[in-house]
């Protein structure tokens, strides 16, 4: 008798966890999400932030250097700091501090404050990417790390299609404010769903930062941030100036271009769940094939660019890869660093902005000197390549560390 009574419960409780994991898991890729959409959502605004601010364009894109360099250089340093809260407690103090930064953005009565607040909410972005990450692979089986990770940072992608645009949206029809309040009442809503639906297994996950800190001085981890730094430096050669290019070498409307970049984002969404499958099953393989591929796409860019349908579907598949890309570096990162989950993931996060930063800037300075929209792709191409030979070195050192 008692033991028919017990079996139903046994049985209805690993459906309650999986829900409660699920629930979990959809609340941490909000997150990612939020904090994602409130740098890239900048770059919309940048318009009516220099009307508004009588300020001329390059001196309000200072928003965007200032707020990049803050998650590089600063992002680790608070992580850091950090490590001894537990870390579901970490995350809602950053959130509580993310709210407070974009609504100081959004009463901001001068430009020199809105700056202060978006120094602000910069330095929790690294941390609460981190934190977010390293709860949603605790909360799984080691089997599926990989897709955890892709969960988590497919809220990434969709802060790019998703969330920037409508963030844009708003701004133009409400005004640059009404952006920031609407952020600000996202992420409200996710520090509520964490406090509610997040519940990590571990009964105490505050960590030592010295232990952290050592885990990191290790070839291996060196050799990951690299690759990362060298792979997303030669997409973003190109993919900063892929609106232009579409619109000058493929002959598109900007209105077409809008949905062009759409078809990217369609593509990162595949992407994107390649991406955590290959990082469960073949990741150092499916790392190195990916970026075989990212270099050949590259280099084929510069001359699909030249025929309408060919340039449409290339930037689909380099939407693919670009996105693919991302969990598979995240858990070689972790996987290079285990004793050290949310510093190496915070790390990275600055490997990936630092990426992002080198290649446009790099992009900028070819054309500048002479260089056509044609020869950037080619320029990435070079870079990716750069980034096998360091993945092949990494494979290599790993397999000799073994032995």
């Amino acid at each position: 008798m008692t033991t028919s009574t017990a079996r139903p419960a046994t049985e209805t409780s690993v459906p309650s966890v999986q829900r409660r994991s699920a629930a979990a898991l959809a609340v941490l890729t909000a997150c990612v999400f939020v904090v994602g959409t409130a740098e890239w959502v900048m770059v919309g605004l940048l318009p009516q932030l220099s009307a508004d601010c009588h300020r001329p364009l390059p001196a309000v894109g200072s928003l965007v250097t200032w707020y990049a360099l803050v998650v590089t250089v600063a992002g680790p340093l608070a992580t850091a700091g950090m490590l001894r809260l537990a870390r579901r407690r970490a995350l809602l103090v950053l959130l509580g501090v993310f709210v407070a930064g974009n609504l100081a953005a959004a009463l901001a009565g001068s430009f020199n404050i809105l700056v202060a607040a978006r120094i602000l909410t910069a330095l929790t972005h690294s941390t609460a990417f981190a934190t977010a990450m390293v709860i949603a692979v605790g909360m799984v089986p080691a089997a599926r790390r990989g897709r955890a990770v892709a969960v988590v940072t497919a809220g990434w992608n969709l802060a790019t299609v998703l969330g920037a645009p409508l963030g844009t949206w708003i701004g133009d029809h409400y005004g640059w404010r009404a952006t920031f309040w609407a952020i600000a009442a996202l992420a409200a809503v996710v520090l509520c769903g964490v406090a509610a639906f997040v519940r990590p297994p571990a009964p105490h996950e505050a960590a030592r930062p010295e232990g952290e800190v050592r885990s990191l001085l290790q070839p291996r981890v060196a050799l990951v941030l690299a690759i990362i730094v060298v792979a997303q430096g030669g997409l973003f050669t190109a993919y900063t100036y892929i609106a232009p290019l579409l619109q000058q070498v493929s002959g598109f409307a900007p209105s077409a271009v809008t949905t062009l970049l759409a078809l990217f984002g369609l593509g990162a969404v595949a992407g994107n769940i390649l991406g955590g499958r290959l990082a469960d099953h073949t990741p150092w393989a499916g790392l190195c094939a990916l970026l075989v591929g990212l270099a050949g796409v590259l280099a084929a860019f510069s001359l699909t660019s030249r025929i309408r349908w060919t340039a449409a579907v290339t930037v689909l598949v380099l939407g693919v890869i670009a996105a693919a890309l991302i969990p598979l570096l995240q858990d070689r990162a972790l996987a290079a660093a285990p004793t050290a989950p949310t510093l190496v993931t915070a790390i990275s996060a600055s490997a990936f902005n630092l990426g992002v930063a080198g290649g446009s800037q790099l992009g900028g300075h070819a054309l500048t000197s002479g260089l056509t929209l044609t020869d950037l792709p080619w320029i990435g191409a070079l870079l990716a390549g750069g980034a096998v030979l360091i993945a092949a070195a990494t494979v290599r050192h790993h397999r000799t560390s073994q032995q």
